[in-house]
């Protein structure tokens, strides 16, 4: 995800992402679209896509969670690139990383009695550090500090709760040899290609049903060098009921407005946004939005046919900052006593135009 305003483009060795296309703001509700975020062509929805759309467009709020190394660095999820840090100087937070037994279980409660629905997880950041068990590289949760797969136990808590489980997914990849050399060297795109779609395939595959799969930052690939078409027939192969987003260069299912609230004229969308100014966990970070501030933006997605995707850092033991706690609580009860869900179910064929009424 985007934050802050800073760059090093070229600075940081094996990496060479751009920040240039990514025109990042602090101000948390003008942020600069992303790549992939707005597509040029619609697609008409499909008997399959309202199937498998009826629940999401029902559920309307869902909770993202971006948690990696960058947690333990504390300084947000941008942290390696716009500090200039070298991947050797980084590497030493994956054995340091190791979030406490059961923190998942906190998230995904918290979720439920804020009224949300479903949950997304980062399972790999822009860092390339993976929090699933993965054959394909040493740099994930299994095999550094954790020395357990993280996605599974959030899966299991957030099914435990009855939500929705989604996968964030980035394909950009700073760690990989490859990541950067993939854009002008043929031999690298397809070694890093395989890669990911390898673990992509992982994912699909070793945890059940999994019900939205989030990709983010396409740099430095087209949709024709990803093979997205490829990859994502394979991923609908795996998980025919799957609703994929719209960052992997092809429209998918639905749009991703970041850190505003831009309705897509004929398309499914849903607009993300962190609740202070940071994805990832920044101990400095304290411009924490107010509880009438997200209740407004959840019923402002509501009204436009949208979705409201919002975002907790957690601490690097997976606790949740307690600012977070203190407004989520409070929309939930505002959820509760409102009951606005119900007010919010649309025909999902179609964009409500209407006005919330609870």
């Amino acid at each position: 995800m985007n934050s802050f305003k800073m760059n090093r483009r070229n600075m940081l060795l094996g990496t060479g992402a751009s920040l240039a296309s990514l025109a990042v703001s602090g101000n948390a509700q003008t942020v600069a679209q992303a790549p992939g975020e707005r597509d040029p062509l619609p697609i008409p929805s499909t008997p399959d896509q309202i199937r498998r759309m009826e629940w999401w467009h029902t559920a309307k709020f869902g909770m993202f969670i971006h948690f990696g190394l960058y947690s333990q660095h504390q300084r947000h999820e941008w942290a390696m690139e716009t500090e200039a840090i070298p991947i050797g100087e980084y590497l030493p937070l994956a054995k340091q990383f190791n979030p406490k037994p059961g923190f998942a279980r906190a998230w995904a409660k918290l979720a439920k009695a804020a009224g949300m629905k479903y949950m997304v997880m980062t399972t790999k950041h822009h860092e390339g550090f993976c929090n699933f068990d993965t054959k394909l590289t040493d740099y994930c949760a299994t095999k550094q500090g954790p020395k357990r797969d993280l996605v599974r136990e959030y899966v299991e808590a957030a099914r435990a709760e009855g939500l929705h489980v989604g996968l964030y997914y980035s394909l950009m990849d700073w760690h990989h040899p490859d990541g950067a050399k993939c854009k002008t060297d043929e031999a690298a795109r397809r070694r890093f290609v395989d890669y990911i779609h390898g673990q992509v395939n992982e994912l699909m595959s070793n945890y059940g049903k999994i019900d939205i799969l989030w990709y983010d930052v396409p740099w430095p690939l087209d949709a024709k060098g990803w093979e997205s078409v490829e990859m994502n027939k394979m991923v609908r192969k795996l998980q025919p009921d799957i609703i994929i987003n719209n960052r992997s260069k092809i429209p998918e299912d639905f749009d991703t407005p970041e850190q505003r609230i831009v309705a897509s004229a004929d398309r499914p969308w849903e607009s993300c946004m962190t609740m202070n100014d940071s994805w990832g966990y920044h101990a400095a970070d304290d411009g924490w939005k107010s509880p009438k501030t997200i209740i407004r933006n959840l019923i402002t997605c509501a009204r436009d046919g949208g979705n409201y995707l919002l975002n907790i850092g957690p601490k690097p033991d997976g606790s949740i900052p307690e600012q977070s706690i203190a407004v989520l609580s409070e929309v939930g009860r505002w959820m509760e006593v409102k009951k606005m869900m119900p007010c919010f179910s649309i025909n999902p064929t179609m964009r409500f135009r209407g006005r919330v009424t609870c």
